[in-house]
């Protein structure tokens, strides 16, 4: 549920929204159960190569999720341990300014979707040691930090016109020693892509590296931990991803610390107040946390929409519903949240109550106009509640 990762928001995860009754969510492309191995290729057991026909990017493909999802990381350097689990405070702050060690530069041509703005902020927080990195935007610049050293590795410099974001030159390396002057692009793209988008994407790894597999996928797990799932030392059409890159920005983090000051500063940087974090959720959803109305009430008189939506249609009455928080409900209401508003699959607020059993809730928002008959994906609200075998909230919705 959204609900705990934001009540932990110091932690910063990039967890997505918890789905509406019977969603059912769009995922990019995967990679395949594993197919048979490429000839001449001599694989440890549960290391297998993937053909080129049988996964998404057309190029053999080393699958090592036996090896990477089944490792644990330890160090005999308690600092790298501490280190590692450290960022729940960061903003990024801490890092912009910094350089690379390796002053190495090399010109790139990377373009994402964004979503009118990739907001200052955090687009990755590592939250086990198996999370080798933590990633910031700050000052039009991606800043990649090992996260058991907290040091910079990689400064990409960016560009963004409202629709896209162009990474144009990149400052340092991720370590890998290889004659390709395009590796270090290749890997920003692929940390961008399954850190911060969740999309499973090979790593790149240099050809060499590709001729002892076993070796390939300790190495991945060493530099990119569970987070890398296959790899190739091959080139392959770069499709850019459709979902947009988004960042938990500094008005969201303001708003989970229900920092007033922090909250007017971001906006009079020019975040806008609807704008979209990395989960999908805008500042008024993640303001649902707080124990009171305040920062909602901040929020709303500084512009934000009542009903504003998530990536997923979600309107922040839905989310307090979720949430089982009655007294947001009734806030958002007095403040004219529509009842009756529906997530991109037509689902409304009153499903949701009616799903989870909440009476109470219920009976506000069928006070307040909220139709027991609204439709989504052939449910109403009762259909729901007479499939949860709710008699009372059945009862309700007849009446």
């Amino acid at each position: 549920m959204v609900w705990g990762k934001l009540k932990a928001l110091l932690g910063m995860n990039n967890t997505h929204e918890s789905t509406p009754p019977d969603a059912a969510a769009a995922v990019p492309p995967t990679l395949p159960p594993a197919g048979k191995t490429v000839p001449d290729s001599a694989p440890e057991p549960g290391i297998v190569w993937v053909e080129a026909d049988a996964n998404p990017w057309g190029v053999p493909i080393l699958d090592m999720r036996s090896f990477t999802q089944s490792m644990m990381s330890t160090s005999a350097d308690p600092r790298c341990a501490t280190n590692a689990v450290s960022y729940g405070n960061d903003d990024g702050e801490a890092f912009a300014g910094q350089l690379p060690n390796d002053r190495e530069s090399v010109p790139a041509d990377l373009t994402f979707p964004i979503d009118g703005l990739l907001a200052d902020g955090v687009l990755f927080t590592p939250m086990q040691m198996e999370h080798k990195w933590a990633i910031f935007y700050r000052d039009n610049k991606i800043i990649c930090v090992r996260s058991w050293q907290r040091e910079v590795y990689v400064v990409a410099h960016t560009e963004q016109d409202g629709k896209f974001l162009t990474v144009r030159k990149i400052d340092g390396s991720f370590g890998q020693m290889s004659d390709d002057e395009n590796l270090t692009a290749k890997t920003l793209d692929y940390l961008l892509r399954s850190h911060v988008l969740g999309q499973d994407y090979p790593v790149p790894i240099p050809a060499e590296l590709a001729q002892n597999p076993q070796l390939a996928a300790q190495w991945c797990f060493s530099t990119f931990g569970n987070q890398a799932q296959c790899a190739t030392p091959h080139d392959f059409a770069r499709v850019p991803p459709t979902m947009p890159l988004r960042s938990h920005s500094l008005l969201h983090i303001a708003v989970a610390k229900a920092d007033m000051d922090k909250i007017n500063q971001a906006l009079g940087a020019g975040i806008p107040v609807d704008l979209l974090a990395g989960d999908g959720l805008a500042p008024l959803h993640w303001a649902l946390v707080q124990p009171d109305s305040a920062i909602m009430s901040l929020l709303l008189a500084k512009g934000a929409s009542v009903d504003v939506q998530s990536h997923q249609g979600a309107t922040p009455l839905m989310n307090a519903v979720q949430g089982d928080n009655l007294a947001a409900v009734l806030f958002l209401l007095e403040h004219g949240a529509e009842p009756n508003a529906r997530d991109f699959r037509g689902f409304t607020a009153l499903h949701r109550a009616a799903e989870m059993g909440k009476l109470d809730i219920a009976r506000v928002l069928l006070e307040r106009g909220a139709s027991p008959v609204a439709e989504a994906q052939g449910h109403t609200p009762r259909s729901l509640a007479q499939q949860r075998e709710l008699p009372e909230m059945i009862a309700l919705l007849a009446g």
